[in-house]
């Protein structure tokens, strides 16, 4: 039996450990796409909520997607952020405008 350089540069041996890698990867990013939201609390409503997506375009106000845990579903709607960590969210479907406060 003979043992040639070529063959052993050949083999490729680092198919498991990059698909490891590759798996963990994704496993990560896929965990953490909810650390990602926003949470956020009305008293007047007394309900929480957790912003998905803000698109405010560094002017404190814009469209949002959030989740409503009092009823369990994702809505849109408009965010006009305050100082101090406080809003109002407009939500598009009712109209109905809330007080939020943001952590």
């Amino acid at each position: 039996m003979t043992l040639h350089i070529s063959n052993i540069l050949t083999k490729n041996t680092s198919i498991p450990i990059v698909n490891s890698v590759k798996y963990i990867i994704l496993l990560f990013l896929s965990l953490n796409i909810s650390l990602f939201s926003w949470d956020g609390y009305s008293y007047e409503e007394g309900k929480y909520i957790d912003v998905e997506t803000y698109d405010h375009q560094g002017q404190g106000e814009g469209d949002i997607e959030y989740y409503d845990h009092s009823d369990g579903e994702y809505k849109t709607g408009y965010l006009d952020m305050y100082s101090g960590g406080t809003g109002t969210i407009t939500d598009d479907e009712t109209g109905e405008s809330f007080e939020v406060d943001m952590d």
